[in-house]
């Protein structure tokens, strides 16, 4: 039996950019930032996704965004509404309101909500939640 150099380096050489290419697949992912519920100081990568999640613990109550986050956060939506579980014969139970940004453009951001009755826009909020956003570049992120 001769020895074909060739025949087994091709193998090889496709097993390892095979290997190489789904490694480098798994770090593609982009993390995003679910940020706490009382507000606060949040840093997120560029193109990575911002989640913000607020109890709603009372009917005739929700929250909305006030102000416009500007360049580095792209609002994706929300309110979303996720009651919480119902106990056997209760109604108009809480639950959580969820809203989604993506993190556009390096810099800085002010996300601020306000938790009120429902049309009542002239009455001063029963809560307000301020979220002070840093957005840093994302390197390769930035390129898709």
């Amino acid at each position: 039996m001769k020895f074909r150099p060739i025949e087994t380096l091709v193998p090889a050489t496709c097993s390892a950019i095979a290997l190489l290419a789904l490694t480098s697949c798994a770090t593609l992912e982009r993390e995003g930032v679910v940020a706490p519920q009382n507000g606060g100081s949040v840093a997120v990568r560029q193109g990575a996704p911002l989640v913000i999640n607020l109890d709603e613990p009372a009917t005739g109550y929700g929250w909305a965004r006030t102000g416009d986050p500007g360049a580095a956060l792209w609002w994706i939506g929300g309110p979303d509404f996720t009651p919480d579980p119902l106990p056997a014969g209760m109604m108009g139970i809480g639950g959580t309101a969820t809203f989604r940004f993506r993190a556009e453009t390096p810099g800085t951001a002010t996300l601020e909500f306000a938790y009120r009755r429902f049309g009542e826009t002239k009455v001063p909020p029963a809560k307000v939640v301020r979220y002070d956003v840093s957005v840093t570049p994302g390197g390769w992120q930035s390129w898709f």
